[in-house]
């Protein structure tokens, strides 16, 4: 009887649906405005070449066309550490002068260049801020993240919408609770111009703000 009630369980929830793999386009480096940071862009460039194809199969890109390249340009110093724009990275130098070790970020803004969804209100902005902390910090460098301490959630102050590390561990909780297929669900709507608010319900049959809830009460 135990046998039979296991075998009835819907197990497809439990199980990451992966995308086909995309190959990676060709990756330039251009530290022309920053030669000290030269190395360090070669290196993640090779993290770009290893990881562009993986981070493809965790979200919905069935239509997605990766650009003809992916340039990684390191400026001297700019006013955050990184940032995507098509299929551009924009690197601060001081900053990984200050942080040789984060290469962490390139997979977080490696994961913009793959998103690129279409313009809509129906795109918000803290779940695409999200989507790119999830990737880095549950899908690629989990580990990192634990030896650096979990995201500490504050719940007389945090919300789900807080975006970055906050909705992050909201979404990979979610995730792991109640269905594994929800981040690609929620990357697959943004992608298609819709809302991706319902995709919660539809996968967990719990609105956002009843699963921060019990998010929040779990963590206690």
């Amino acid at each position: 009887m135990i046998f039979l009630a296991l075998t009835q369980v819907d197990l497809a929830k439990h199980i990451y649906p992966l995308a086909k793999a995309i190959p990676c386009p060709p990756v330039v480096v251009d530290a022309s405005d920053y030669p000290a940071g030269e190395a360090w862009g070669n290196a993640a460039k090779g993290l770009v070449q290893n990881y562009f194809s993986t981070v493809t199969t965790w979200l919905g890109t069935e239509d997605y066309k990766a650009p003809k390249e992916i340039r990684l340009v390191i400026k001297k110093e700019i006013n955050v550490p990184a940032y995507a724009s098509g299929g551009t990275i924009t690197i601060n130098g001081k900053w990984i002068t200050d942080h040789p070790d984060d290469l962490g970020m390139v997979i977080h803004e490696m994961t913009h260049v793959i998103q690129q969804y279409p313009g809509s209100r129906q795109t918000p902005g803290w779940l695409v801020e999200g989507i790119a902390d999830y990737i880095r910090w549950w899908k690629y460098e989990p580990e990192l993240h634990a030896t650096r301490g979990r995201t500490k959630i504050d719940p007389a102050k945090a919300k789900y919408t807080d975006s970055y590390r906050t909705t992050a561990v909201w979404l990979a909780w979610c995730g792991r609770k109640y269905n594994m297929g929800l981040v690609p669900a929620l990357d697959r709507a943004m992608r298609k111009r819709q809302d991706p608010l319902p995709e919660f319900k539809r996968l967990t049959g719990k609105e956002p703000q009843e699963l921060w809830d019990a998010f929040v009460k779990e963590i206690g």
